[in-house]
This record gives C-alpha cells, sequence and structure tokens, in this order.
C-alpha cells in the first residue's frame, strides 16, 4: 500500500517477506551506519524494523530514496534516511510534515538526532522522544559486543603502527562490524 506525498513521492510499506524489499532495507540501513560512524565514531542507535515498528520506504518516481521507520505507539519516528543522492529536495520534511499531520499528537524524533535532524525538528515544532531504560540497555549492550569482537579479532598490523593509535578501535575491522550488525538486524525481522 502507498500513500502519495506529492508528484512522483510517496510512502510505500516495507514487507518483509519480500526478498527486494529486505536487500534494499539492508543496503540502506548499512549506509545509515557506516555514514554515522564517520560522523560519530560510533555505531548510530536506532533500528529500521522491530515488532513496534511500521517501516516505509520513500519513493521518488518509483526508485528507493530512503526510509522512515515509525513507532505509531509513541508517535515518534525512530529512524528517518534519505539516500545521498536524493538529499536536498525536501524528502525528509515531507515525510515528516505528513506523518505529523496524520498522527493523534505532535510528531516526536528519537533521540539522538543528526545535526540536520536537529534542524529539521526545530524547523517543524516537532517533539523529541528520548529512548526508553531498557533500550539505552539494549544499545549499549550491542556497542559492547560489537568492541569486544573487534578487540578479539582484530588481525590488522596497522593497529597501534605507523601512527595508528592503540587505544582505538581498527576502523576497518568497526566498518565490518556495522555491515554484519546491520545484517543481523535486517534477518531478524524478515
Amino acid at each position: 500500500m502507498a500513500m502519495q506525498l506529492a508528484e512522483g513521492v510517496a510512502l510505500e510499506g516495507y514487507v518483509s517477506s519480500k526478498e527486494g524489499d529486505v536487500a534494499s532495507l539492508r543496503e540502506m540501513y548499512t549506509s545509515y551506519l557506516l555514514e554515522e560512524y564517520g560522523r560519530i565514531g560510533e555505531l548510530a542507535f536506532g533500528s529500521p524494523v522491530a515488532g513496534y515498528l511500521v517501516t516505509s520506504f520513500i519513493r521518488r518516481d518509483g526508485e528507493n530514496a530512503g526510509y522512515v521507520s515509525l513507532d505509531h505507539g509513541r508517535c515518534s519516528v525512530e529512524l528517518i534516511y534519505v539516500c545521498p543522492e536524493h538529499r536536498g529536495q525536501g524528502l525528509a520534511k515531507l515525510v515528516l510534515e505528513e506523518l505529523n499531520r496524520i498522527c493523534p499528537q505532535t510528531l516526536a524524533l528519537k533521540t539522538p538526532l543528526s545535526p540536520g535532524g536537529e534542524a529539521l525538528a526545530a524547523e517543524l515544532g516537532l517533539e523529541r522522544a528520548d529512548n526508553y531504560p531498557h533500550e539505552t540497555a539494549k544499545n549499549e549492550e550491542s556497542l559492547r559486543i560489537i568492541r569486544e569482537g573487534i578487540k578479539r579479532t582484530c588481525q590488522h598490523k596497522s593497529r597501534g603502527r605507523r601512527g595508528g593509535d592503540p587505544r582505538k578501535l581498527c576502523q576497518r575491522c568497526y566498518q565490518s562490524a556495522l555491515r554484519r550488525y546491520a545484517n543481523a538486524v535486517i534477518d531478524k525481522f524478515s
């Protein structure tokens, strides 16, 4: 089922039993995690799929342009991601305006937000929704497991040598771990 937002722009529900949907969401979520790692140097929290989320693709002229995951129970957006080639066209704003219009209360964006997310929330007058304690604990546990796995398995000689900081995790291994993490998250709900 699709919801038309503007000429050529629609929200279309993610179907976990469709191979194409799973592959597309996996690719976009991996891109999101890697981009956020580049920005903040850590695993970015938030999930595109879960039992309590309704996930939709943002489509422009039939092409995947991003996704949004909505927690109906909290009237909040867990994640919204727009692919780099579709940024700067107002897609996130269009999606959030429509979701805010149809929500029974003011829409909230799940924290932490990127600088762009903060600016958009402020511009649209959207609330912020903090993680519940059990969500924070789950996020911290995922981060701990990723860090320990990297420390245990990294075999790269550059760690701690030739200007590398031995206190920091290997970037190559961290990025590989994020790819595996993205696959695990998507596979759990497909």
